[in-house]
C-alpha cells in the first residue's frame, strides 16, 4: 500500500515566502520609478541593488526548499518515473507561467527589456532538473555552490539569444528580469539543500514554539498565493503610478 503523503504547511516556509514576495513588491515599484524616470532612484548599483538580488535569492532559495520538502513526502526517487513526474509538470507549467510574463513585457514595453528568461522560468526549468539531484541531499549545496562561483569569477562568452537559459545572451541583449541557470541555478540548488536539512523525511526537524505560529500568522498570508501575488503586483503597480504621475513614457 502506498502511504499517501502529509500535504501540512509550514508556517515558518510560507512566512519566508511571504517575507520574499512582500520584498520583491518593493523592489519592483523603485525599479519602475527608476525604470520609467518617475524618480531619481538607482537600482542598478548600491543599496537597491543589494536588495533586488537578495531578493531573487531567497525567492528562488525558498523553491528549492520546497522542491525537496515535496520530494521527502513523496519518498521520490529518479529511479521512478511516476515520482519524478510531478516535479515535470510543476515546471512546466511555471515555465508556461513565465511566458506569460513575457508576452506581457513584450506587449506593454514595446518590446526593449522584455522578460525571455525570468525568475519563473528559472524556477521552472530547476524543479525540472531537481530529480537529478534529490540523492544528493544536503550535499547538493556542493554542486550548487560550484555553479554560483562559476557565474561570479568567470565571465561567459556572448551568443545566440537561444542559450540565454545558460548565462548566454547577444552582446546587446537587455531585460528587466534575467535569471540564468549559471548562476541561478545553484542558488535553487541551496535551498534543496537547506530543505533536505531543515526538513528530513518532509518533517521538521526543529520545533517552532505556539506563540510562533501566531506571530507568523500575518507574513505567512502572502507566502500562500506568491505565485498570485508576482503575476498581478506589476500591473497593480503600473496603474496606481498612472493614477499618480499621469501618462508613463515608454508604457503600452
Amino acid at each position: 500500500m502506498t502511504k499517501t503523503p502529509v500535504r501540512t504547511r509550514y508556517v515558518e516556509l510560507d512566512s519566508a515566502r511571504g517575507i520574499a514576495i512582500s520584498m520583491m513588491v518593493i523592489f519592483h515599484l523603485v525599479f519602475d520609478l527608476s525604470f520609467f524616470s518617475l524618480y531619481p532612484v538607482e537600482t542598478s548599483h548600491g543599496f537597491w541593488r543589494i536588495f533586488g538580488y537578495t531578493t531573487a535569492a531567497l525567492f528562488v532559495s525558498i523553491a528549492g526548499v520546497a522542491v525537496t520538502l515535496r520530494a521527502e513526502r513523496a519518498a521520490s526517487s529518479v529511479a521512478k518515473p511516476s515520482h519524478v513526474l510531478p516535479f515535470f509538470r510543476r515546471g512546466v507549467f511555471l515555465i508556461g507561467v513565465g511566458f506569460l510574463v513575457t508576452l506581457g513585457t513584450l506587449v506593454f514595453l514595446h518590446g526593449e527589456g522584455y522578460v525571455l528568461f525570468g525568475i519563473l522560468q528559472l524556477i521552472g526549468t530547476s524543479t525540472i532538473l531537481a530529480p537529478l539531484f534529490f540523492r544528493f541531499g544536503r550535499k547538493a549545496a556542493i554542486p550548487g555552490v560550484i555553479i554560483i562561483l562559476t557565474g561570479w569569477l568567470i565571465t561567459l562568452p556572448t551568443g545566440p539569444i537561444w542559450l540565454l537559459w545558460a548565462g548566454i545572451h547577444p552582446v546587446d541583449y537587455i531585460s528587466v528580469d534575467y535569471t540564468p541557470l549559471i548562476p541561478w541555478f545553484g542558488v535553487f540548488l541551496i535551498g534543496m539543500a537547506v530543505g533536505s536539512w531543515l526538513y528530513p523525511l518532509g518533517t521538521r526537524s526543529f520545533r517552532v514554539p505556539a506563540w510562533a505560529d501566531r506571530i507568523l500568522y500575518f507574513p505567512s498570508l502572502p507566502g500562500k498565493h506568491s505565485l498570485i501575488i508576482y503575476l498581478v503586483h506589476q500591473p497593480i503597480l503600473l496603474f496606481i503610478l498612472t493614477v499618480v504621475y499621469g501618462k508613463i513614457p515608454g508604457l503600452w
